[in-house]
């Protein structure tokens, strides 16, 4: 590890981590990285630990800025769900790692939405064993990596919610980063030139070829693109997409993936605490 600021954001796919990172990316302070472990994964050569060594170039074009990552776990095969994020216990003490879990059925909802939807990446890739994997393999890096360092954290989505102002604060507190209203009230616009999206234009996934621009300028994170505020992408009323999850699936993931997400509530409770607002 050199002397760069790095911190990093880790979830299962389809959480809320793009909204997350262009919240950071409002900053002039920051520069932000998308999934650049797993473009690894993807081009066939393992886990990419550039980020965590600074030998990726985004470091040497950006100079002095904050460096920030956001990770997914998942979709379209089973190492892109269970992957060793953290090459040594040094990259944990070096980027801070906040872990966030959504609602388990919410989440799976948002996969099966994406496939419905037929947007780019997902065709034909919905498969629930695989949000299992990568559902567990975020809360067992979580409770692996949390006694490495007491700046581990989790959050959830839903505790996120309940008052984004004051927990991006608390966020940011923890990674000794400027917070500005900016991340709240977005005045830059989603641009994918403004963020280290691959070192590749092009890249394959399986045997589809496709490139980042394309990914990020059609359908795919389109209520980003045209939100103009934090809360604006995360406003949830009038979805639907949870009829998607069938009874058997709804109840293998109360079964199976509910108590990690009940685990996170409770423990994001004490790292995030939200100040009580007298009546």
């Amino acid at each position: 590890m050199k002397s760069s600021v790095i911190r990093l954001f880790v979830s299962p796919c389809r959480s809320g981590s793009t909204a997350f990172m262009q919240s950071l990316n409002q900053s002039s302070e920051v520069h932000c990285f998308y999934q650049p472990i797993k473009e690894g994964i993807r081009e066939g050569t393992g886990p990419d630990y550039s980020f965590f060594y600074e030998t990726h170039p985004s470091f040497a074009k950006y100079p002095g800025k904050i460096f920030f990552a956001k990770e997914v776990l998942g979709h379209t095969q089973p190492d892109e769900c269970c992957f060793q994020i953290f090459p040594n216990d040094e990259a944990v003490r070096c980027s801070r790692p906040l872990f966030l879990l959504r609602d388990p059925i919410a989440t799976w909802s948002s996969w099966k939405k994406c496939k419905a939807a037929g947007k780019q990446g997902w065709g034909g890739v919905c498969d629930i064993e695989m949000f299992k994997l990568a559902y567990e393999h975020t809360f067992k890096t979580f409770v692996a990596t949390r006694h490495i360092s007491n700046h581990v954290t989790c959050l959830t989505r839903e505790h996120l919610l309940r008052d984004p102002y004051q927990v991006f604060q608390l966020v940011c507190n923890r990674w000794e980063i400027p917070f500005t209203d900016e991340m709240i009230h977005w005045k830059k616009s989603f641009d994918i030139n403004s963020f280290t999206c691959g070192e590749k234009d092009h890249r394959s996934v399986g045997e589809v070829e496709y490139d980042h621009a394309e990914t990020f300028n059609r359908i795919q994170h389109k209520d980003v693109r045209e939100a103009k505020a934090f809360y604006r992408v995360e406003d949830n009323e009038g979805r639907t997409q949870e009829k998607l999850v069938t009874l058997e699936e709804r109840q293998d993931i109360e079964a199976t993936l509910r108590p990690f997400h009940d685990s996170f509530s409770e423990w994001c409770e004490e790292y995030y605490p939200l100040a009580t607002v007298a009546a």
